[in-house]
């Protein structure tokens, strides 16, 4: 899919809701996952979209467990806030007020939605990218083609970490092996960066044969060969 931009400005949470792509771009710190639990208790509270409807998506576990706390606790505010319309509308929070527009019923009609998402949170689909796939693909059973002995991953970290170690001792770790020309370590910190950049050309590869150079060229082309194959 390709997203194309038309227009760049400023994003209004208490405006139109958005359809479509819409890329947001903000610096760290400036509130974008605020604006995320703001939109997603809008579309719940304005009857656009139950919990079970809603898909939040980020990269890291970290991140998931921020995002989904940070989305529970603008449900839970909201709603408590809403139990008292009068109050609402005059709340410095403009998303609040807009809720709070309407006939007391209307507001009742909202908040009660928020409750309902609240009650019913476990529904909702927050989760890394890696682990949102997975869940697809562990939905669709046999029709997934996958091997039902796959061990699902976040980080090569650990098996380029195995992998180094493996290829270490194979290297050094015989009676008659020659000497290392760097400790385990050093070979992890190579393997790792061969594998956390797999386009970066790896040099040299004139080095005279088993040179320091010549040893971690080999060292990270392995590293990835069999990074890969695991």
């Amino acid at each position: 899919m390709v997203a194309t931009r038309t227009a760049t400005r400023v994003f209004d949470p208490c405006g139109d809701l958005p359809s479509g792509t819409t890329v947001l771009e903000a610096s760290a710190g400036t509130g974008k996952t605020h604006t995320i639990a703001t939109l997603a208790a809008r579309y719940v509270a304005e009857g656009l979209a139950r919990i079970d409807e809603l898909m939040l998506v980020t990269f890291g576990r970290a991140a998931t467990v921020e995002l989904r706390e940070r989305v529970r606790e603008r449900f839970v505010t909201t709603a408590a806030a809403l139990a008292d319309p009068g109050a609402a509308r005059t709340s410095a929070d403009p998303v609040l007020v807009l809720l709070a527009t309407g006939t007391d019923a209307e507001v009742a009609v909202r908040r009660g939605r928020l409750a309902q998402a609240v009650a019913e949170f476990d529904a909702a689909t927050i989760a890394t990218t890696h682990g949102f796939c997975l869940q697809m693909l562990a939905g669709l059973g046999v029709a997934a083609d996958v091997d039902p002995d796959l061990t699902f991953t976040e980080s090569t970290a650990d098996v380029t970490a195995e992998v180094v170690r493996d290829l270490y001792l194979r290297m050094y770790g015989g009676p008659a092996s020659p000497a290392p020309p760097f400790d385990l370590t050093a070979a992890t910190r190579i393997g790792n960066a061969a594998v956390g950049d797999r386009q970066a050309r790896l040099e040299p590869v004139g080095a005279a044969r088993d040179s320091v150079a010549d040893v971690r060229r080999r060292l990270a082309e392995t590293t990835r060969h069999h990074v890969e194959q695991r």
